[in-house]
């Protein structure tokens, strides 16, 4: 297996859209701001981060345990940027499937990554019908 065997393709991914959910047609409108009330201090600082995860979570919300697993996986990127390196995925232009590579700062490949590595091999609790 070679180099050229891979192919690049851009992946966008957003954690706050479901996962293989269909692109909207049309945006949704734009709600206006809601008015905090008046405390009578000048400015309040707010941790967006945790206003956002607040928001978030409940019920039918993202549970703390993904909040937990998002947070680990940007320490470990951050880890690996301050080391130079970084996981690049790619399409393989043989099988169609993807895999992983641990590329340096230049993007050449350090060594594949097998995904379980990255994933984990645990069974989805939830399988999709």
């Amino acid at each position: 297996m070679s180099w050229t065997d891979f192919e690049r393709i851009e992946m966008d991914i957003d954690a706050t859209k479901g996962a293989g959910s269909a692109p909207q047609a049309l945006p949704e409108p734009v709600r206006p701001a809601e008015t905090a009330p008046a405390t009578g201090a000048f400015a309040e600082v707010f941790d967006l981060a945790e206003v956002r995860k607040r928001r978030m979570t409940g019920p039918d919300r993202i549970p703390d345990e993904v909040w937990d697993d998002i947070t680990r996986a940007g320490q470990l990127a951050d880890d690996l940027t301050a080391r130079g390196q970084s996981v690049r995925f790619d399409t393989h232009r043989l099988t169609n499937k993807v895999v992983a590579s641990l590329v340096d700062t230049d993007g050449r490949m350090v060594r594949p990554v097998d995904l379980g590595e990255i994933f984990g091999t645990e069974p989805d609790p939830a399988p999709a019908a």
